[in-house]
């Protein structure tokens, strides 16, 4: 074949063959090479290296859900008798792992909100293994103050394990600030068309080994048909959120004036508690925002079903802009209490904006908004 194809094929493979014995042990010994598709596959390492690459990282490791690249990331670093302390304003999924998983396995768990620096801080002094963060968070946009926390929870020997799925490496770079272990869940912008389920834990290459071999053992390995469109997704990455961002920013604008709403959560506004600590670690705001319809949940759902436009939707990221209630679905493994102490409430919408024209989703939030 004279022509290269311009994008690598996908190695649809679940096992390899080998000319000689001593080549097969070669790569069980040293884990350089292919041997079975749920140790390493050339598709799954081309997309771990290309994030890896985006995070300022050693090595990537992917995972087939950003909830196995969050669960084998930490339970690489936490076993028994150890404490995580984290923030309470974490993705409903984490929660669970932190609130019902972890104690099960005498993993002691703290968790505190994130605005309150002071009492992480305090949390951080009593020693711990694991420092877990997630900003901007989910569903409220608010943003943590990462370099302190990360050097605190450091002078104490612990490793810092943060989600940065709602920046993308696009808008903040977490290892800059001192953060050990960047999690993405890859359905998200990394991905960016809503057609895969994939994950990324990148860091050093001693904790990605460590991570490399539990998955090895718990098999959540990425799928090569989804690191695939990962990688597309790469591609145009940077496009999309830019694109995202202005959209998001001129959307939060509007809605902040808008009558009906109670209040918009966008880190990109001057009235966000955070907007000060997001100008100076974040390059861009994202594609994400949350606000509070002047209505009960029943006034809330009528808004979320006079929207056309906008899909409502759970997950988030992509070319298409979606919508949700996050007492509905991302948080209703919360209980009453728990969700309260999130700020979660009944008249909550969570939207995730896309790439279409941003007239056309300011014209359909305006519909929608004038049928509450």
């Amino acid at each position: 074949m004279k022509g290269k194809p311009a994008i690598p094929p996908i190695y649809l493979t679940a096992t390899y063959k080998f000319d000689r014995s001593n080549d097969l042990i070669d790569v069980v010994q040293q884990h350089e090479g292919y041997i079975y598709s749920r140790w390493d596959n050339p598709s799954v390492q081309e997309v771990e290296n290309a994030v890896a690459a985006l995070e300022g990282c050693e090595r990537g490791v992917g995972f087939a859900s950003g909830m196995a690249a969050i669960t084998t990331a930490v339970m690489s670093q936490a076993k028994a008798g150890d404490r995580v302390v984290a923030m309470q304003e974490i993705y409903g999924g984490t929660y669970e792992l932190f609130h019902d998983i972890l104690p099960g396995y005498h993993v002691e768990t703290t968790l505190i909100n994130c605005w309150k620096t002071d009492e992480l801080m305090a949390e951080i002094d009593k020693g711990l293994s694991v420092l877990y963060l997630e900003t901007p968070t989910n569903p409220l946009l608010r943003v943590v103050d990462i370099k302190p926390l990360a050097d605190a929870a450091h002078k104490k020997g612990a490793v810092v394990i943060m989600d940065n799925t709602f920046a993308s490496p696009i808008n903040q770079h977490p290892v800059d600030l001192g953060v050990d272990i960047v999690v993405h869940s890859a359905t998200k912008y990394l991905g960016g068309h809503h057609d895969i389920t994939a994950g990324i834990a990148c860091s050093n290459k001693i904790y990605a080994e460590r991570m490399w071999n539990y998955r090895k053992v718990m098999g959540g390995i990425m799928d090569p048909m989804s690191a695939f469109l990962t990688m597309r997704g790469l591609r145009t990455l940077e496009l999309r959120i830019q694109r995202q961002n202005e959209s998001a920013e001129r959307i939060a604008e509007f809605l902040d004036t808008h009558e009906k709403i109670r209040t918009t959560y966008y880190p990109g506004l001057p009235s966000h508690p955070d907007h000060a600590i997001a100008n100076r670690q974040m390059s861009g705001f994202g594609g994400m925002l949350s606000f509070e319809i002047d209505g009960d949940f029943e006034q809330t759902k009528c808004f979320m079903d006079k929207l056309k436009t906008i899909s409502l939707a759970t997950s988030l990221g992509g070319v298409t802009s979606l919508a949700n209630q996050p007492i509905t679905n991302t948080h209703v493994a919360l209980s009453p209490e728990n969700r309260a102490k999130a700020g979660v409430s009944e008249s909550l919408v969570r939207l995730s904006v896309g790439v279409e024209p941003v007239d056309t989703l300011i014209e359909d939030l305006e519909t929608a908004l004038n049928a509450v």
